[in-house]
């Protein structure tokens, strides 16, 4: 007769600082024609690099993230245009968070800039995802013991792992905007006060064991 098995749902949640915060820089401008446009966008993503390269060792990683130039259509006739506008927007991933007060005020001065963020995350290769994974096992176990106890059983043997869709869905690292964004005035410049958010990494494995052969004469354990 093949030995008893049991399926049990190993959970496991865990909190910690975030390594890395991204901000949004757009700028927007507004021109006669299209190449006005175009060509204002162009200087202003030029003064964007300028104030970045100045910040190389604080940041990750930076990219464009979009370029978009339409037509101003006047408001009583939807078919006249009266100008161009347009946007072109930068994200930046910052991980040495006592630049970001410096980082945000340098792009500061930059005419017709918005400012969005930041949002906190963690690297792919934060230790707390493995420690989740390990902890969702350590749980899957505990509960095999208990259920198998409870039958006046023991754990035998390992049959299966799943970590595949509706068995071990995997730590997840939340990312969250910042919690607090404070402004205070100095006697040199304003800082604003950006408070990491913790970041929650949680993980859930099914694991299915081989026990030994029950004793139901036992009463179960309390």
């Amino acid at each position: 007769m093949s030995s008893p098995i049991v399926t049990v749902r190993g959970e496991a949640q865990l909190e910690g600082p975030p390594d890395l915060a991204s901000f949004s820089f757009t700028v927007h401008r507004r021109g006669s024609s299209a190449e006005d446009v175009q060509a204002a966008l162009a200087e202003a993503s030029g003064q964007v690099r300028g104030v970045l390269s100045g910040f190389d060792t604080a940041i990750e990683r930076s990219s464009s993230s979009g370029l978009h130039v339409a037509p101003d259509y006047g408001p009583r006739d939807g078919s006249r245009v009266r100008g161009y506008r347009g946007t072109f927007s930068t994200e930046v991933v910052v991980h040495d968070f006592s630049a970001l007060s410096a980082l945000v005020f340098a792009l500061e001065p930059i005419p017709d800039t918005q400012g969005d963020g930041p949002w906190w995350s963690l690297r792919p290769d934060n230790p707390m995802f493995r420690r989740a994974r390990l902890e969702a096992i350590g749980d899957a176990r505990r509960r095999a013991d208990d259920y198998a106890e409870a039958f006046g059983a023991a754990v035998n043997d390992l049959v299966e792992v799943s970590d595949l869709e509706g068995g071990f869905a995997g730590p997840r690292g939340r990312a969250m905007a910042a919690e607090r964004f404070a402004m205070s005035s100095g006697p040199e410049q304003p800082i604003f006060e950006f408070e990491p958010a913790l970041q929650t990494v949680s993980g859930q494995v099914t694991v299915r064991f081989s026990i030994s052969a029950a004793d139901l004469t036992r009463p179960p354990a309390p």
